[in-house]
This record gives structure tokens, sequence and C-alpha cells, in this order.
């Protein structure tokens, strides 16, 4: 009698501990479908939760919308983890992704001659590299631009952002004289995206990107050893020709 007594009670305690769980998932759950309200494309998302853990899936057209639908998911106080089964239909091809990350930075209104952005294209994978000045979130802004192409799988962001200076500032102003009055570059003085870049990092110069030939390489490098205050010049410069 008390060994049927004792497996009652354990049934009854088991069951309400059950129930008291699935309540609480179902709460979690409401909760973090509230949370994707806010985004009309995370609305259809379907979503589950087990113990401390949400698990979105559902069908997305780009990484930024799956990335957003994390982030909400992990403001619900009691979701600690999210797993995602979410699908974005991929692209054409990774060249067609990698030529519209290119046209997405170089529409970017604060890339300037004195960033460097590069980056790789992998299954829909983007790796995004390079160092850019930092009066502003250059690498999250250009992260969120290449993360809402449709097709992205994801995007690793490893751009870096340049130290504060006022002295490096100073340069890049003199730097940009120099070489803009230098007759074999005033011709790009007015592109807003010429095909060379100089990066300045602690009165240390970077010449990247493409000129015309092997004499243009040597005038950018002479243009910026003579430059007031330049410490190093770096020359990764690539010829056309």
């Amino acid at each position: 009698m008390t060994h049927h007594q004792a497996n009652i009670a354990t049934l009854l305690v088991t069951g309400f501990l059950a129930f008291g769980a699935s309540t609480a998932d179902a709460q979690l759950v409401d909760e973090v479908r509230e949370k994707l309200r806010g985004e009309r494309d995370l609305r259809r998302l379907e979503v589950s939760v087990t113990g401390s853990e949400a698990l979105l899936s559902g069908e997305l057209k780009n990484f930024w919308l799956k990335h957003q639908a994390i982030e909400r998911a992990l403001e619900v106080e009691g979701i600690e983890t999210v797993a995602s089964e979410i699908i974005i239909p991929p692209s054409e091809s990774d060249q067609a992704l990698a030529e519209k990350v290119a046209e997405e930075v170089q529409r970017y209104p604060y890339y300037t001659f004195f960033d460097y952005l590069d980056g790789v294209v992998n299954s829909g994978t983007v790796v995004l590299m390079g160092r850019v000045t930092p009066e502003r979130d250059k690498a999250g802004e250009i992260f969120e631009r290449v993360a809402k192409i449709d097709g992205t799988q994801e995007v690793r962001n490893e751009i870096r952002s340049l130290t504060p200076s006022n002295a490096d500032n100073n340069l890049r102003r003199a730097l940009a004289q120099q070489i803009f009055r230098s007759p074999d570059f005033e011709r790009f003085s007015a592109d807003r995206n010429p095909p060379f870049r100089v990066i300045v990092e602690r009165s240390v110069v970077t010449l990247v990107g493409w000129v015309q030939g092997e004499i243009e390489r040597r005038q950018m490098e002479q243009i910026a050893r003579q430059t007031q205050g330049v410490l190093r010049v770096i020359n990764e410069l690539q010829t056309i020709q």
C-alpha cells in the first residue's frame, strides 16, 4: 500500500512539474513572438522554447533579419540561448553576391580615401576585412548594409577601427593635399572612390590599392615619405600594367 502511495505521489509531483515547465515555456514563446512582431518579416517565424533555449525556424531573405530575430529573442528575460533553423534562400552565385557587396560598400557615404575594405564570399558567407577611420561606427554600419543583401547566409565582421588620433587626422589632410596636387594623381582629386587608399595609424602610412604602373607606385611612396610627420611608409600598392 505504501509502495503504491509512493508511486502515485511521485507521478503527481512529476506531472505538476511538467505542467509548470510547459506553462513557463508557453509564456516564453508568447514573449519571444511579441518581440518578433516589431519587425514585419519576423512575424512568420515559428517559435518553440525548452527551458531557457528558444528555437526559431522558418524562412527569411537575408542574414540581417536572422541576426535581428536572434537578438530580439535574447532580449526576453529567461531566454539564455537561441538555436536557429532559419533558412535563407541562397544568392544565384558567390560571384553575384560579391558584386552586390562591392556595390554596397562603394555606395556607403562615409567610405573615404583613408579607409580600406576587402572581403571574400564562400557559399554565401561574407567575410569583411580592412581598416576604417574611427569618427563613427563604420564597421557596424557596413556590416548592416552587407547583411541586408538578399541571399547572405552569414556575415563575419573583421573590419578594424583605427585608433583615434589628432596627429593622424592632421597627417591624413596633409597626405591628401600632397597626393592630389601631384600631376600623376590630380585626375583622382574629385573621385570619391579612387583605386588606391592611404591608411594612417600612429603616423605609419600604408599604401594599398592599384596604380597604373611602377612609376606611379614609386611616386606615391615618395610623396608619403616626404610628408612631414610620417614615421614609416609601407607600400602595398599593386600595378595594373
